[in-house]
């Protein structure tokens, strides 16, 4: 059951992160003046710092869409060097996206607060992410692992944002600009205390499968 759940987690992750880097494309669009499903907020930054913003908009697509794929247990255990190369992508792909967001959090369409909170995210986003690929180079891979997992949950958090803008709209809201004071902060928060939780689960197991086995080995070498 267990098995299955993560098999469908992971088959979700996958296919939403696809469909959201494939419907950021959008944005493309509007150095050339195509604004077509571009929130009028969204707009109003993009033309007040339009290579802040964009930098931001075109490159985190990237950094969502490879760094799915990179908790493919298959990609990494059959094709390490592809794992490693593409890592270094996404590693790139969300420096460059944060450092975009970071340079745009003070013009954010849902004023300063929302700016807040997504200056937030982007520093938290970049250090993950640096940590995760140092931790990686000094082969401390158990950090790397958790680390890795906290700035993807980061850049999930494009998925997450999506998924609570229906609700906003039943909420009352009356664009995605007025929502995003607390988007700013529900698109991310709980992805990162979700991996958090998984992490402290994961090894609290692991010891207990440790403890099993050593308990066991000394049973056996007693007999």
């Amino acid at each position: 059951m267990q098995k299955r759940l993560t098999k469908w987690g992971m088959g979700f992750m996958v296919v939403s992160s696809m469909m959201v880097a494939v419907y950021s494309l959008r944005f493309a669009g509007a150095p050339f003046g195509h604004w077509g499903l571009i929130d009028q907020g969204i707009r109003d930054v993009i033309t007040q710092v339009p290579v802040r913003a964009l930098t931001h908009m075109l490159v985190a697509p990237l950094a969502l869409l490879l760094g799915g794929l990179q908790f493919l247990p298959g990609l990494r255990a059959r094709y390490p060097k592809v794992h490693r190369y593409v890592g270094r992508i996404y590693v790139a792909s969300c420096v460059i996206a944060g450092v975009g967001a970071l340079a745009t959090v003070s013009h954010a369409s849902g004023g300063p607060v929302a700016g807040l909170g997504f200056g937030i995210l982007a520093v938290l986003w970049i250090g993950a992410t640096l940590g995760g690929w140092w931790a990686a180079v000094r082969r401390q891979f158990e950090l790397h692992r958790l680390l890795m997992r906290l700035s993807y949950a980061m850049t999930f958090s494009a998925v997450t944002l999506r998924l609570q803008i229906p609700i906003g709209f039943m909420l009352g809201y009356a664009s995605y600009s007025a929502m995003s004071v607390w988007l700013a902060y529900t698109s991310w928060i709980p992805n990162v205390v979700a991996v958090g939780v998984y992490s402290v689960l994961e090894q609290a197991k692991k010891r207990r499968l440790t403890n099993s086995q050593n308990l066991r080995g000394i049973v056996l070498s007693q007999a």
